[in-house]
């Protein structure tokens, strides 16, 4: 995993490139549980030794704290356009709304029969993540003036480069130390997004091992050194014929990188299939590959040779006028495809989302804060001169409406035996009316089933992915009243779930995998559900961790309703 920054100014539709630095986070800092002063000291020293004078930062986050949702709104005032955005992502958000920093970016206003909706891309991230952050920059005596995240950095970057057609879908592929991030972006739209648990680790590790040389030695390859071959060699040439200073030959190392790129680019296909079946798309038009696992030699022709897009790469070396000379072309290559989110965060600044909470920001309030030990002693006289006036009228005002409060009370309780008679025939009408419904759903055949389950149950196995088993299936039709439903309904008053009394089937079922696997296949599952034809709606109502020791794998286990589509 690295640290890197930039400095960037704009001229005359030309980048220019001031200074730069990249730093690996060591091993033993990311295991620490409490890793703040640690960083904060490394980013410090980064800028030191690269004599970064500016101590203002753009930040920018990912992952699967990260939530990225559009949606078209009806036109509000922007006050309320936060509260419009956590309902709408309620279903897909796993963490605390209550405990999320949110912002929208409106894309376009549309009219549709006379009412103006917002077309609104919203960002939701874990607060605690970005306070994370803050914390960082601070410690190493840094400014934060904004926080976004890595996609609409590298569309930020992307878009300040090249012109883009309308109607062009373009991917993001971002290839860091761990993980590979896969954007898809249209039309200023960030419609889908996964992560792909490989990376640049991934590389190194499989060069880790024994290997049996020509002469019949043993050569052993510890991490440090697999990194070392890595960077040195990249992904060989097919025909490659030397060797490493061991002796291990160049094609035995490919050999190696190919099955782990051969996995990703699988990995890729399917991501790009999904993206283009969800979306309608006919085609990805271009994709941009950025990331320090890009910058390796071999890698960007092994992807083109292997996936049939227009493929490019970001390197704010080669695309921006370079002010510091001291660095090798042979680095630039290789450090400069993980520079790019940096660049689109000096380029973009946050200017579209910025989710830095409002307790970090500059403010007239805040800074009228520090002000007020100087002003307090003028303004506590004028307002005791002010008080002191009108303190007399202030006094006769509030007697006259205490008195005209105390004559509408008494009115009030002369008024009240009068209305004992409509509250009892009320009761009288509800008591009737729970009589009545009871009656009827005792009448055989009063509540007919519309639905055709062998559909329901196919559509369930159909998209049931491999780690997920299903324990328990109920079918409740409309106004069904089990002691169970009440007790799921009251909960449902407490906001949990949907409380209506449509029919509904109630899936409960386990997933099993790694807490991230376990999440994406839950997310992945809720998207297939309500894109299904068989079903008008999905509620997701609790997921929580299986036991420890409950089962042989970890995982979790859900709960959710299926509202069927009526058949006729």
């Amino acid at each position: 995993m690295f640290l890197d920054s930039c400095n960037f100014w704009w001229s005359s539709n030309r980048v220019h490139f001031t200074k730069f630095a990249i730093k690996e986070i060591p091993a033993s800092i990311l295991q620490q549980k409490d890793r703040t002063g640690l960083l904060a000291a490394l980013i410090k020293k980064m800028f030191d030794d690269a004599k970064i004078k500016g101590r203002q930062v753009y930040l920018s986050v990912t992952g699967h704290n990260v939530i990225i949702r559009n949606a078209t709104l009806p036109k509000m005032p922007d006050a309320e356009l936060v509260d419009a955005a956590k309902w709408n992502a309620k279903e897909d958000v796993l963490f605390d709304l209550d405990k999320a920093v949110i912002d929208n970016y409106i894309l376009a206003e549309s009219e549709n029969e006379g009412a103006t909706f917002y077309e609104m891309l919203s960002v939701i991230v874990r607060e605690d993540v970005v306070d994370f952050l803050v914390s960082i920059a601070k410690g190493a005596g840094l400014k934060t003036k904004g926080v976004t995240v890595v996609p609409i950095a590298l569309w930020d970057y992307d878009a300040a480069l090249n012109d883009i057609a309308p109607g062009t879908v373009t991917s993001y592929l971002d290839m860091g130390s761990e993980r590979t991030r896969i954007y898809f972006v249209c039309d200023g739209q960030i419609l889908f997004s996964r992560e792909i648990p490989n990376g640049g680790k991934n590389l190194t590790a499989s060069l880790v091992g024994e290997y049996e040389l020509e002469d019949g030695k043993t050569a052993v390859v510890d991490v440090v050194r697999a990194e070392q071959i890595k960077k040195i060699f990249g992904f060989p040439a097919e025909d490659a014929d030397g060797k490493t200073e061991e002796g291990i030959a160049l094609s035995l190392i490919r050999e190696k990188l190919e099955t782990i790129l051969t996995k990703q680019i699988t990995e890729m296909d399917r991501s790009i299939e999904y993206f283009k079946n969800q979306y309608r798309k006919d085609s990805v038009d271009r994709l941009i590959l950025s990331g320090g696992g890009v910058g390796l030699s071999g890698i960007y022709q092994f992807l083109k040779e292997n996936l049939d897009l227009e493929i490019d790469r970001c390197n704010p070396f080669f695309q921006a006028d370079i002010e510091d000379e001291s660095i090798s072309k042979e680095n630039m290559k290789l450090y400069g495809p993980s520079l790019t989110a940096a660049a689109g965060l000096a380029l973009g600044q946050c200017d579209k989302i910025n989710i830095l909470p409002e307790k970090y920001r500059p403010s007239l309030k805040k800074t009228l804060a520090k002000l007020a030990p100087v002003a307090a002693v003028l303004l506590i006289g004028g307002l005791l001169y002010g008080y002191s006036s009108n303190l007399r009228q202030e006094v006769i005002t509030k007697k006259t409406a205490l008195q005209d409060q105390k004559i509408s009370l008494a009115k009030l309780q002369i008024q009240a035996p009068l209305l004992d008679k409509p509250i009892k025939d009320l009761k009288s009408l509800k008591e009737a009316q729970a009589r009545l419904r009871r009656e009827k759903r005792s009448i055989p055949g009063a509540i007919p089933s519309p639905f055709k389950f062998d559909e329901i149950f196919s559509e369930l196995a159909l998209l049931v992915p491999g780690n997920t088993s299903l324990s328990e299936m109920t079918f409740s039709a409309q106004g069904s009243d089990t002691s169970k439903e009440k007790e799921e309904e009251e909960r449902d008053r407490n906001g949990n779930v949907d409380s209506s009394k449509r029919e509904r089937v109630k899936v409960v079922g386990h997933i099993f995998g790694s807490d991230l696997d376990s999440q994406n296949t839950l997310r992945y599952l809720l998207q297939d559900l309500r894109n299904s034809p068989v079903f008008q709606d999905i509620k997701l109502i609790r997921s929580k961790p299986l036991g420890e020791g409950a089962y042989n794998s970890p995982g979790i286990q859900f709960e959710l309703y299926a509202f069927p589509k009526t058949f006729s």
